[in-house]
């Protein structure tokens, strides 16, 4: 550590032509001390605190030889606005982070003072993630309301927190997050090896760690999956994942992922087993209606003709009889206006964004484009309830995916009809099952197989059937309260039949 001069040189130096930077000459006894902060980040009320302990001190007490400076310190501050640091090194991160600075003639330590602004968002309702019968909460854009809402759902010594920083200019604050003793060691360190790998200006959003991270980063389906509901979170870290949270975004990171978790819901598991695993099904059926039924309907009446009734036919040939373009050139038109209607309808202010989009998509563009000839009914039926159930897919990043992901087969059931579809199908089938997160198979646990993790994709087993974790994680800890679990029926008739 430089001489008291030199400090104040060094720190006035850095912070330069930055005029909400403030350094304050204070005199305690016999010694000389130097306040620094950022006026706009401090907490005015907090550093009034500190500049009357300094004052009240002053008046009211008289330094004896016995008494220290770091005592005096240690005395007149609480410790939940004081802490020490061994050297000046980070002092301008501190400044930096909103904490008042003091550096004191003569001594090595670096005296901080939490006077941190708090400019915190209120806990609201997740917005791209809502339920009906779970949790209200979801995540703000502050790391540590986001880690409360971890800790007071999760209370135990197990759950890990490890800190690190991200971002050359921004310093981004970075938390990974696991349970000891429950996620593999293996996992935990290649998630810190590939976060250290990241070198980047700033880190702005979750975006930034994920597509630094992403196994298959050229490929349009995410291999991590980010949440901004607690307990989503908290589900995942019980089943052996591991966490990461970022300053500043309302969304957390889980690592791993595969691929039928993005198919499921917090509602399937606030409800009963029955209906989760109906609700399920129908999920699967929008995944599939929303990727083929364009396509479907495209090769149907382009090429397949004589696997339509010929009432049907009929009718569906005379609607497209004055027709100028081809079904799939039709098809394409309104995918295309649906995207542009969707993009308009979030980008306009709230008040006018869902009215106007009303308007124009339903009556202007869509009945107007009908009765002029443009397109036919039936393909305005087909496209819109396409992307009807597309919104039934609970995941809104996957959501997007597989909506562009119809376009293409759209192009090629054009092209060649059926087989056109049945190539891209087996394509896209390829590529999931030849991806990883993590170290884990993309499509386990249908493949790999693993028939005890078979109790939660498909269906939603009862709670009590359900005793091992998400399998392919290779937990040290497979059975969700141990190896002595006796919780589960059927294990305890089998055992009982064992003896």
């Amino acid at each position: 550590m430089g001489s008291f001069e030199g400090n104040i040189s060094v720190l006035k130096g850095m912070f330069k032509e930055c005029d909400d930077f403030v350094f304050q000459n204070i005199q305690i006894a016999s010694k000389k001390g130097c306040l620094f902060y950022l006026k706009e980040m401090v907490d005015n009320q907090t550093l009034l605190k500190v500049e009357q302990g300094f004052s009240s001190y002053i008046e009211n007490h008289k330094i004896s030889s016995v008494d220290t400076f770091q005592t005096f310190i240690h005395q007149q501050f609480p410790f939940s606005i004081l802490t020490v640091s061994a050297g000046s090194n980070n002092a301008a991160e501190n400044i930096l982070a909103g904490n008042t600075v003091l550096i004191v003639d003569g001594l090595d330590q670096l005296f901080i003072f939490q006077t941190k602004k708090s400019a915190r968002r209120e806990i609201t309702e997740p917005t791209t993630e809502p339920t009906i019968k779970g949790p209200k909460e979801g995540f703000v854009e502050d790391i540590e309301t986001n880690l409360l809402l971890i800790r007071k759902r999760i209370r135990t010594s197990s759950l890990k927190v490890e800190h690190l920083t991200l971002g050359e200019q921004t310093h981004t604050k970075i938390c990974v997050v696991y349970l000891k003793g429950i996620a593999d060691d293996q996992i935990v360190k290649e998630v810190h090896e590939r976060l250290s790998r990241i070198k980047i200006d700033g880190v702005l959003e979750s975006q930034y760690i994920e597509s630094m991270i992403s196994d298959a980063p050229k490929s349009p389906f995410p291999t991590v999956y980010t949440t901004e509901r607690p307990d989503r979170v908290c589900g995942s870290l019980l089943d052996g994942k591991v966490a990461i949270f970022i300053d500043g975004a309302p969304f957390v990171i889980t690592v791993p992922v595969m691929f039928v978790e993005f198919l499921h819901s917090g509602d399937d598991y606030y409800t009963s087993p029955i209906v989760a695993t109906a609700v399920r099904w129908i999920r699967f059926l929008g995944l599939f209606v929303t990727l083929i039924l364009p396509a479907f309907y495209v090769a149907l009446t382009t090429f397949h003709h004589d696997l339509l009734q010929t009432p049907l036919l009929i009718r569906i040939a005379a609607s497209r009889e004055a027709l100028p373009y081809p079904a799939v050139v039709e098809a394409i038109f309104l995918v295309i206006t649906y995207e542009l209607l969707r993009e308009a309808g979030i980008r306009m202010p709230r008040t006018l964004g869902s009215g106007i989009v009303t308007v124009l998509g339903l009556v202007l563009i869509g009945q107007s484009a009908v009765q002029a000839g443009i397109i036919g009914p039936v393909m305005a039926i087909v496209i819109s309830v396409s992307a009807l159930t597309s919104f039934i897919l609970p995941n809104y990043q996957f959501h997007q995916i597989i909506r562009f992901s119809g376009l293409p087969i759209l192009i090629l059931a054009g092209l060649f009809g059926f087989m056109g579809i049945l190539v891209a199908l087996m394509f896209g089938l390829t590529h999931l099952v030849s991806l990883r997160s993590f170290g884990v198979p993309y499509f386990s646990p249908v493949s790999p197989a693993r028939k005890e993790g078979w109790k939660d994709v498909f269906i939603r087993a009862p709670w009590w059937a359900m005793d091992t974790r998400a399998p392919g994680l290779d937990s040290g800890n497979q059975y969700r309260a141990g190896d002595d679990n006796y919780a589960n029926p059927s294990r305890n008739q089998k055992e009982k039949k064992d003896e």
